[in-house]
This record gives structure tokens, sequence and C-alpha cells, in this order.
């Protein structure tokens, strides 16, 4: 395990965030629990908001979320890393197979996400569940749980926002056309605890939600 790893892993423990390590003195044996995975490619040319792609454009930004960071901890209580200094994060509203409202990274339910302070970050949200109401977004910011039916945006300390993303097309996910949001900004300069989590009303409430926390 690298410094640059033990460092950012105490950073995370130090900050109270739980990920199945009690504290910096068991990072270590924490640590033989996280794996990263070889990252499948990034699309150059990202889909453009509100334009619908198949499943086989969609394919790629699925295998990156699947792959992309490191993950970290045991059990349930998990979390993904991005080291470096311009981070692509690709989540994926409600993977086929998944629990309803949830966001999915690394085949991760809603875990926490880890990256490095002052980090150019492009952040891609692809809607794949299904249903009328089943519209999601992103927005990542102070505002924490519990959350009221409707949250109000911008909220506290907010530094991101991916606007609501219309679900897939279709029952069978395979013939689906699928819709995707992108955004990019800023890890601020400081570490911290903020929040992502998806403003439809009623979703937050319902646990769509995790943490983002931002390391030294």
């Amino acid at each position: 395990m690298t410094r640059s790893i033990k460092r950012r892993c105490t950073t995370i423990a130090t900050l109270g965030v739980t990920i199945g390590m009690a504290s910096g003195a068991a990072v270590s044996a924490s640590m033989a629990g996280s794996r990263g995975m070889p990252m499948g490619t990034m699309p150059k040319n990202l889909p453009k908001a509100g334009k619908p792609i198949a499943f086989e454009a969609a394919q790629p930004l699925i295998e990156y979320s699947n792959s992309a960071g490191m993950r970290m901890g045991h059990g349930r209580r998990k979390a993904v890393m991005f080291e470096g200094r311009n981070i692509h994060i690709v989540m994926v509203a409600v993977e086929p197979g998944s629990p309803d409202q949830t966001f999915e990274i690394h085949r991760l339910a809603d875990p926490v996400i880890a990256v490095s302070a002052g980090a150019k970050i492009t952040l891609t949200l692809l809607n794949m569940d299904y249903g009328g109401t089943m519209i999601h977004g992103v927005v990542i910011g102070k505002a924490g749980p519990p959350y009221k039916t409707i949250v109000t945006v911008p909220v506290a300390g907010q530094i991101a926002e991916i606007p609501l993303t219309m679900p897939r097309t279709s029952q069978s996910f395979r013939t689906s056309n699928y819709f995707v949001g992108t955004t990019t900004f800023q890890a601020p300069s400081s570490p911290g605890r903020y929040y992502y989590f998806c403003q439809m009303p009623g979703h937050a409430k319902s646990g769509m939600y995790g943490q983002f926390v931002v390391m030294r």
C-alpha cells in the first residue's frame, strides 16, 4: 500500500466516515479488503443531455462505472476512492438488478465517494431506471439526511448539480434508450464531508443519497 493511499485512508477515518475502518491505525488491515480493477475505456465524446442513446452506447459508461476507482472497506460499509487531479466518475441510477432508488458506482449502492481536494471532476449520470416517476438527478452539497420530501436546491455548500434526467424508454433494458447528464466542477480545496443525493421529490427521503468526502 502506497503512502498516498495510507494518507487518504487516514483522512477518511479522521473525518468520521464509516467504511469499515475504526481508525487510522486500522487502515492497513482494512485495506486487505480493498481492491481496484482495470478501468473500462471512458468514451471520448459523452452523450449530450436530453439526447437518448441505445444500450450499446450506454455499455461503455456502465463498464467504466463498474470498474473505476478503488473499493475500500467491507460488508455493507464501503467506499470508492478516486485519486488524481483529473477524475471522471460515472454514477448509474438504479442499474438493473440493484435496489430501487439507489446510485451505483463500482457495483456498490450509494457508496461513500472519496476524491482529492482541488481535483477537477467530471461527473456523469446514466439513468437506467424505468417508470414514469423514476426521473433522477444529482446534487452535491452540505445538506445531509434526514431529507424532507422536497429538497430545495441549491442547498448549503452546493458544489455540483446534474439536472433531472429521464428514465429509460422501455421495460426491456437491452432494447431501451437511455438518458445521460454530465457536469464538471472542482472539488473544494479543503478536506470535508459533503453529500450527494437525488433531487427528485421523495427520492432522497427514501434513501437515494450517499457521502462525498474531499481528502487531502
